[in-house]
């Protein structure tokens, strides 16, 4: 897969992680932090506010963590072409 279009999918997991934790907790405190139903079982298997908050926290830093060392990825790739074609001489 081509770096950009790996970039920009890693870019909208970041996006969408972001939003779930925003709503996670936006629609936690007008529950009013109540961790009544958190649990599918008693809640008739509805979501509660905290799994969005959860899978959101979960999402972020294996998302960052991508865009990172596709980044390192990137600069160790571009050092090694411009010091390979300093170097071809010796």
């Amino acid at each position: 897969m081509p770096r950009p279009l790996r970039l920009a999918i890693r870019f909208m997991v970041l996006a969408g992680a972001t939003a779930a934790v925003a709503y996670g907790l936006l629609a936690w405190q007008h529950r009013e932090f109540s961790l009544v139903g958190v649990w599918l079982v008693d809640n008739d298997w509805r979501l509660h506010p905290v799994h969005f908050l959860v899978i959101g926290i979960g999402l972020i830093p294996p998302a960052m963590w991508d865009i990172f060392t596709l980044d390192a990825h990137a600069e160790g790739r571009r050092a090694e072409e411009h010091s390979g074609g300093d170097s071809g001489g010796k």
